[in-house]
């Protein structure tokens, strides 16, 4: 078999690759391969799972407009493919003064990337929202959120084969 393109690794990024490649150019013929017996088995699979809202990134620096455009695609995504995520929030505790100020620029930096809804919280505010956290002061982050980053990828490799991608599994190069 001949093909136009060959993408090694069945991440999340060598996936999204697959699939944005062939959106863009449905005549390609793309071959993925992927060393384990599934996708997803590294670092995609062994991460922890958050849904970055953006809120440590320079303002207007590249990282901080990637991570609120793939903020919001992961969300598009996640919805139109019935792919299970939680838009629980965080909180950013301070644990001493000399940290407070930190929760001042994280909240700047957020409001700048265009996050919603942050807010300063007490550390009574805290305890109800995490009775296991102690701090003086936090900064809430309700648009942080959890996937299962491995159940992505499978649904990604779901789509790559309808879309005329071969996905080969157990194929170390």
């Amino acid at each position: 078999m001949t093909y136009d393109v060959i993408i090694v690794g069945g991440g999340i990024i060598g996936l999204s690759t697959c699939l944005q490649l062939k959106q863009k150019n449905p005549g390609l013929k793309i071959l993925l391969l992927e060393k384990e017996e599934d996708v997803g088995r590294h670092q995609t699979g062994h991460n922890s799972g958050v849904i970055h809202s953006g809120i440590y990134y320079r303002p207007g620096s590249l990282k901080a407009k990637l991570c609120r455009k793939g903020y919001e695609m992961l969300l598009a995504f996640c919805n139109q493919q019935e792919v299970p995520y939680e838009i629980c929030g965080k909180i950013v505790v301070a644990t001493e003064e000399s940290e407070i100020p930190l929760l001042d620029t994280l909240h700047d930096r957020g409001v700048r990337n265009g996050l919603r809804g942050l807010k300063k919280i007490s550390s009574g505010e805290m305890k109800e929202l995490e009775p296991h956290v102690s701090g003086l002061l936090a900064l809430r982050v309700p648009e942080t959120g959890i996937v299962d980053f491995g159940l992505v990828a499978r649904r990604m490799k779901e789509l790559a084969g309808e879309a005329d991608v071969d996905v080969l599994l157990g194929q170390k190069v």
